[in-house]
């Protein structure tokens, strides 16, 4: 049987914590599509990525300049990427996000 399996939130907020997913997925050859939503706290002092995305756009939509919180939501994924060696080009993602936010991206396409 193939499953779908999906992580978010605190399971996907740290390198360690990408590795528990990975070790889960691993455990069972039949989850075979994995699905992953936006990284939650990892500790107290950290923020949850879609409350930032909603931040960014309510910054977006008053005129309000949103590059702290968007450079909060880009070290978040690079110290992952960095922690994990990830060889996946997520600068480029990040410019793309970047683009479309300059554009009066919709909330709901911005936060999903």
């Amino acid at each position: 049987m193939i499953k779908v399996v999906k992580f978010g939130g605190s399971s996907v907020a740290s390198a360690t914590q990408f590795k528990k997913v990975k070790n889960i997925i691993d455990s069972d050859k039949d989850r075979m599509f994995i699905i992953t939503s936006a990284c939650g706290k990892s500790d107290d002092e950290d923020h949850k990525v879609t409350d930032l995305l909603y931040l960014c756009h309510a910054h977006i939509k008053y005129g309000v300049p949103y590059d702290d919180l968007f450079n909060m939501i880009y070290n978040k994924y690079m110290g992952i990427k960095r922690e994990l060696n990830l060889k996946v080009d997520l600068e480029k993602e990040f410019n793309i996000i970047r683009e479309f936010m300059d554009n009066d991206v919709g909330v709901d396409y911005l936060v999903s």
